[in-house]
């Protein structure tokens, strides 16, 4: 009888923790380039982005490593189309490869001169959207900030920032974080 309590109560409280992680965690956002690629904030490795297609603009980065506790960028280009800036993480006390950095933020400038590729964003391609269509799209999420140049969400660690340019009410980025700081050293 005592070791079926002793399990019934380790049952408990692991739902209990995995309550209490899927509240701090929030919705983890679903990011699709090309149609082709979902980069999962936290879990997709710069490895992944170079092995479905994609290039990086500065190529000499894939070469290097990424030192202990800093990031390095991954410009995503596909041919002629640019599908945003993805940071990779090392967050370990050693040095490792760029391919084994972990993704942790996505961001996306769609007033550049290069054409941007599709890229969906919770299934949305919000390339074009005005504010309004913005804040209909977001609507599930909570917002925390809201002036002429940014819209800003947050689903529990998972932030979104969507900027416009100076008077205008058409989205000009994004960036999406998964709550990791870029101010390690």
């Amino acid at each position: 009888m005592k070791m079926k309590k002793g399990i019934l109560a380790v049952v408990v409280c692991m739902f209990m923790l995995n309550l209490c992680g899927c509240a701090v965690g929030g919705k983890a956002p679903s990011i699709t380039l090309d149609g082709s690629l979902e980069v999962k904030l936290g879990q997709t490795k710069a490895g992944e982005v170079l092995d479905a297609g994609f290039t990086n603009l500065y190529s000499h980065i894939n070469e290097g490593g990424i030192d202990s506790m800093t990031w390095e960028t991954l410009y995503a280009v596909k041919g002629e189309e640019r599908f945003g800036d993805l940071q990779a993480a090392n967050k370990s006390g050693r040095s490792i490869e760029f391919k084994d950095g972990v993704i942790f933020e996505f961001s996306v400038n769609y007033d550049g001169e290069e054409a941007v590729g599709e890229i969906l964003i919770n299934g949305v391609d919000f390339q074009g959207y005005t504010r309004d269509q913005v804040k209909e799209a977001m609507a599930e999420f909570e917002e925390t900030l809201d002036t002429d140049k940014y819209l800003c969400f947050e689903s529990g660690r998972y932030e979104y920032t969507f900027s416009f340019g100076e008077g205008s009410d058409v989205l000009s980025g994004v960036k999406i974080n998964d709550g990791t700081e870029k101010e390690y050293n």
